[in-house]
């Protein structure tokens, strides 16, 4: 995998994440992006004129050798969306990053994975919340990830660690600038035990438009999204909002009425938030997803063995879907098709009882389908 190459069309004027993710879905690779041409940059994958030119003027610079530099010495891999060992889920997002920097071997076994986020501002009920949870994820064998924050997040990471589960601790920093420095400890035992990512580049800084960032990536890694104990306004909750935006399910644990930290956590829940009240109401409700893992039914295989009966473009769709619903503009992007193309093929496939539509505009593919 030619990491250069990624990192020389990401950094691109006008190319973004959506724009990279779009390119390297159409010609298979950054390397076969910035070598195709002006005239197929226009006609395949639509460039502007001079969107197209700027790729194909794109070259290595010296900052981005330094990186490459830096990245060897420090024990940091930098993985391009088309990498492989990518996750997959993240894929699916409307805007994946294009790179992830990462510390630790946790993402290659990151499974199942569940989000638990929630106020810096921990109170006891909160701490007891969040270790019960995170040790009852622990013992079904899902993955924790969180953000580093203090409070929660901090207390998520280190009951998963203690529990001698798996955890990743997604930044809004470069990995050369652990945040909070409260956490400088836990971050260098979650680089050692489970992994620590970031799309952000070294040197990056604690900026605040950042985090918003970072938070689409702890919703993307996940099948679904706990938020323990939030005020108004909290960041959990853009990430519970993201989750959301992804199809992902959000998961919220109420407080007492009383207390401003459950407030987040309360309109989450009016606003249709699933209320679980007991690890054991979680672990039920992700139970379909887990069986889903344990047999095997999310490796990649051959659409056309699976399903020979039906429509290529059909046997594509099925193939992308399972049971994580995902949303029908996030479909679209995974397969390369506009929406109004897709709804006819979807409507198909429910009809056949392959397909489930929920709301929201979002599909799964029941259990039973194998």
């Amino acid at each position: 995998m030619d990491v250069g190459a990624s990192l020389t069309l990401a950094a691109v004027r006008g190319v973004g994440s959506i724009g990279y993710a779009r390119l390297v879905r159409q010609f298979g690779s950054a390397a076969a992006v910035l070598a195709a041409g002006e005239e197929r940059l226009m006609a395949e994958a639509e460039a502007s004129p001079a969107l197209a030119q700027a790729i194909v003027e794109a070259r290595p610079t010296a900052a981005e050798e330094r990186l490459l530099e830096w990245a060897q010495q420090s024990g940091v891999r930098l993985l391009a969306m088309e990498d492989p060992a990518y996750p997959k889920r993240l894929t699916e997002i409307a805007d994946p990053p294009p790179l992830l920097y990462l510390k630790g071997d946790g993402l290659a076994r990151i499974g199942r994975a569940v989000a638990v986020v929630g106020s810096r501002w921990i109170t006891p009920y909160g701490r007891q919340v969040t270790q019960d949870f995170c040790r009852s994820l622990v013992d079904a064998g899902v993955t924790v990830v969180s953000g580093l924050a203090v409070g929660v997040d901090g207390m998520a990471h280190r009951t998963t660690l203690g529990s001698g589960g798996n955890t990743v601790a997604v930044m809004g920093t470069g990995l050369d600038i652990p945040y909070p420095p409260e956490n400088i400890t836990l971050f260098r035992e979650i680089a050692e035990k489970g992994a620590v990512v970031s799309e952000f580049p070294p040197g990056t800084r604690p900026v605040g438009h950042n985090f918003p960032r970072r938070n689409r990536i702890i919703s993307g890694l996940s099948i679904g999204v706990l938020v323990v104990e939030a005020k108004k306004g909290s960041g959990s909750l853009i990430t519970a909002r993201m989750a959301a935006e992804q199809g992902r399910t959000v998961y919220a644990v109420p407080g007492n009425i009383d207390q401003p930290g459950s407030a987040g956590v309360h309109a989450l829940i009016r606003e249709g938030a699933t209320l679980v009240t007991s690890p054991t109401d979680l672990i039920a409700d992700l139970l379909p997803q887990l069986a889903l893992a344990a047999t095997g039914n999310n490796v990649a295989e051959d659409p056309a063995e699976r399903w020979p009966g039906l429509p290529g473009e059909q046997r594509r769709l099925l193939a992308e879907l399972d049971t994580v619903p995902m949303a029908v503009d996030t479909l679209a992007a995974r397969v390369g098709r506009p929406v109004p193309g897709l709804l006819g093929d979807l409507l198909a496939l429910e009809l056949a009882g392959l397909v489930e539509k929920l709301p929201g505009n979002r599909y799964i593919r029941p259990p039973s389908v194998a």
